[in-house]
């Protein structure tokens, strides 16, 4: 794997015209550091390789490969350590300070309280989100996941057990998220399965259900509605009875957005209905971990009148969204733009379309969303392909733009 990203690095730098010294000055690092980077000759930090992926533009590439470059190098420490073990004995003299130095290897005692922290991990990385890249997450994020899963092998009490698989669960679902944005659908899938097999161990069909629910969103934004369809429907099935009014809304808006996919107009309308009705039920008072408000909601109902053609019901649910939006949540803000110059496109506004869609843009590309540059790429083609040549090529200009900032 250090070979493999010393050759991506290379890859992306000529690709780019740059020497070494070009890309050490964009860096901040030394040309030479960085030319035994590419060699595969040392272990680069975690923030010399985001620097060369901001410098590069390289959509992800490098830093994605840096988790498996760290477990590459843990398993040689590991191989050394393990070999270390095996050599002759030590003097009789020394032998209770090498089974004292064997002893501080063995894992340590899982208490409730611990789990409590790690459990709150995961909410705190995903309150980060909002604030970092995908890709400055991705690390943090599976470095924890491989945390839970390590302690779980440790672990014979059965409350404790299903309390960590719950919360590895959890993690991995987010892991599958973050690599859903950034546009890598093998790693997505790969921790999609991780996580409904950890919540299937652990006896959590809430999470369980709301980790479906996701994978129902992955679905919708590849363009597979039937499998969409799919997950969104065993999400509502797989929903304990006593799941919250606020979930059950979600799933509700979840399920409506995918009908709405697949032309089922009345049953999308009628599902909207319901997440409306099970929102009111709550009355703001409930609690969970994802934060799904009168924004959300107001999204997820502009995506289904997009769907079925009602532009003008489209723009006034993104707008209610955004008007609602706090200024913090620039992701969410961001996808209820783009649906909004969508809506206007469809409603013959292009000047309100395109300034909609270049404001979603520089949000999604300072928050490295791939995905979401992607659905602003599909709006570009939207242009084009109805005869909106300037305004096509004015996105493009936008787009070289926001690169020589970066």
């Amino acid at each position: 794997m250090l070979a493999r990203l010393g050759a991506e690095l290379r890859r992306a730098r000529l690709q780019r015209e740059l020497t070494l010294i070009g890309l050490g000055e964009l860096t901040g690092y030394s040309w030479q550091h960085l030319g035994n980077v590419e060699r595969g000759q040392v272990v680069p930090a975690e923030n010399v390789v985001l620097a060369c992926e901001r410098a590069l533009s390289a959509g992800g590439r490098l830093i994605s490969l840096l988790p498996g470059v760290i477990r590459e190098q843990a398993a040689h420490r590991h191989a050394r350590e393990a070999a270390r073990h095996q050599a002759p004995h030590s003097p009789s003299d020394d032998i209770d300070w090498s089974r004292l130095a064997a002893a501080a290897t063995r894992p340590s005692a899982v208490a409730p309280d611990m789990v409590a922290e790690l459990e709150a991990i995961t909410d705190r990385q995903r309150r980060l989100y909002h604030e970092l890249t995908s890709a400055q997450m991705s690390v943090p994020v599976e470095a924890h996941l491989g945390l839970l899963t390590t302690l779980l092998g440790n672990i014979s009490s059965t409350p404790l057990r299903h309390r960590i698989a719950s919360a590895a669960g959890e993690a991995a679902g987010f892991a599958a998220w973050i690599w859903h944005d950034l546009d890598d659908p093998h790693k997505s899938a790969f921790y999609y399965r991780t996580a409904q097999q950890l919540l299937h161990d652990a006896g959590n069909p809430a999470l369980s259900s709301y980790i479906s629910g996701y994978q129902a969103l992955v679905c919708d934004a590849g363009g597979l509605a039937a499998e969409a369809a799919q997950h969104a429907q065993q999400a509502l099935d797989t929903a304990p009875k006593a799941t919250s009014h606020l979930t059950r809304s979600w799933l509700s808006a979840l399920a409506a957005g995918t009908l709405a996919a697949a032309d089922q107009r009345d049953e999308s309308l009628a599902l909207l209905r319901q997440a409306q009705e099970h929102f009111d039920a709550a009355h703001g008072r409930e609690e969970w971990m994802y934060k799904f408000d009168r924004t959300a909601l107001a999204d997820y109902r502009g995506q289904c009148h997009l769907r079925i053609g009602q532009a003008t019901n489209a723009i006034a649910a993104f707008a209610e969204g955004l008007s609602a939006l706090p200024a913090t949540c620039e992701r969410r803000g961001a996808q209820l733009t783009i649906g909004l110059a969508e809506a206007h496109l469809i409603a013959g506004q292009l000047d309100q379309a395109t300034d909609a869609a270049q404001r979603s843009l520089k949000v999604f590309a300072a928050r490295g969303s791939v995905s979401g540059l992607r659905r602003v790429r599909r709006f570009r083609d939207l242009l084009r392909e109805g005869g909106h040549y300037r305004e096509a090529d004015q996105m493009d200009q936008h787009v070289r733009a926001l690169q020589g900032l970066q």
